[in-house]
């Protein structure tokens, strides 16, 4: 019993210390400071051709969507994989016509969710929507 204790415990640590060196060393940091950003938004279904430009201390997208949430008529899903975007301008996407808002940062390809992409001084944050 004593064995099984100092295991599970042990797990634990390890646990913990690999959470803290990715939040220290590997997750994405955002700027701190005033900055202007642009948030793009297309959706061909709808005629939608928006650009919005902020200017804010946020330093990820998340909050200042979260901010800004009426203007960019945005809707959020939680999922096992953080916050996601599931509608823009009022728009929802619908998963059965394999339908999803599609981030790119400056023209490439989002690597992370929106919680995890960290606002920088001019840059232009596009959301399509998309088929997958």
């Amino acid at each position: 019993m004593k064995k099984k204790s100092i295991v599970i415990l042990s797990v634990l640590v390890v646990a913990l210390l690999l959470f803290t060196g990715y939040k220290t060393f590997l997750s994405p940091k955002g700027a701190e400071g005033a900055k202007e950003v642009t948030i793009h938004i297309i959706n061909e279904n709808e005629d939608v051709d928006k650009t919005f430009t902020y200017n804010t201390d946020h330093e990820f997208l998340l909050e200042l969507m979260e901010e800004k949430q009426e203007e960019l008529g945005v809707t959020f899903e939680e999922s096992e994989f953080g916050k996601m975007v599931v509608g823009m301008m009022n728009y929802t996407a619908n998963p059965d016509k394999q339908e999803f808002f599609h981030i790119a940062v400056n023209g490439e390809d989002a690597m992370t969710g929106v919680e995890e992409i960290p606002l920088e001084n001019d840059d232009v944050y596009k959301f399509e929507l998309s088929n997958y």
